[in-house]
């Protein structure tokens, strides 16, 4: 598969994608990553991604779409429940939403309302926080509830298929185009948030294990299908006075650079 940076990096290569994305290209090509012939891949991308198979020892996939959502279960870190766990394996970053409902994240200025389109409901993240979880190839792409809660629903934008790395993100506001889905969480410790699943090139989806009612931290809350893509995390001013982040994550604080987590993980604590 053709890597972001020949799409991305120059006027051509931005071209072709906009031909490729009109003709369904990526979609001819994701209907390939379910057959059998796709296993071929398999191989590279555990090589290429150095992907501990461990945990899948002496089990076959049926397709590159089968490997790509593996499972397997494993415990969690123990954690305490004032503490912010991370939703899932990837790079994290972490920026304020200013007062006039603005992100200046990846290189583009978003509005709130980009991502979560009413009005009412964004205006309570109001001077709040957006954690950003960017998963990469190698990432497990299954992810949880950091908290436990109530899901008052999921909603789904039709959008692009843009990648989600840095070089892409400087081109084009991937989290205003991109197809993604987002849902209103009312949780137990973190108040009202929001979490957006942002779909990304070759993406074929996200499924999720409900789309509303009661769930439990720790538990799984779905998975990304076909390529690495992003989790977006909505806490409210108030959470963000008081959440602290620990020492080895502050450097993601305003977007000065990805630090590696891992799901389950205690990224700070609330004070």
């Amino acid at each position: 598969m053709m890597k972001a940076d020949f799409f991305y990096s120059n006027a051509f290569g931005r071209s072709l994608l906009s031909i490729l994305q009109k003709t369904g290209a990526f979609r001819l090509s994701a209907r390939f990553l379910h057959t059998k012939l796709s296993r071929r891949m398999i191989p590279g991308v555990i090589k290429k991604n150095h992907i501990d198979m461990a945990p899948y020892e002496g089990r076959t996939f049926g397709s590159y779409a089968d490997f790509f959502v593996r499972s397997y279960k494993h415990a969690l870190p123990e954690t305490s429940p004032d503490e912010f766990i991370a939703p899932c394996d990837s790079l994290l970053t972490v920026y304020p939403v200013t007062e006039g409902l603005e992100l200046p994240m990846k290189g583009s200025l978003y509005r709130l309302t980009d991502v979560i389109p009413d009005e009412a409901l964004a205006r309570t993240f109001h001077s709040g926080l957006c954690l950003v979880f960017r998963l990469e190839a190698s990432d497990y792409h299954h992810f949880i509830w950091f908290d436990s809660g109530t899901l008052e629903g999921t909603h789904f934008i039709e959008g692009q298929l843009h990648s989600v790395q840095p070089i892409a993100c400087a081109h084009y506001p991937v989290y205003r185009l991109n197809r993604r889905w987002w849902s209103v969480l009312r949780t137990e410790t973190f108040g009202t948030a929001v979490q957006a699943e942002i779909g990304a090139m070759m993406v074929g989806g996200v499924s999720f294990e409900k789309t509303e009612g009661a769930f439990t931290r720790g538990e799984e809350m779905g998975r990304f299908e076909l390529a690495g893509s992003t989790i977006l995390v909505f806490l409210n001013g108030e959470v963000r006075e008081r959440l602290e982040l620990y020492e080895k994550y502050r450097d993601a604080r305003d977007g000065v650079s990805e630090v590696k987590v891992q799901m389950g993980e205690a990224l700070g604590i609330l004070k």
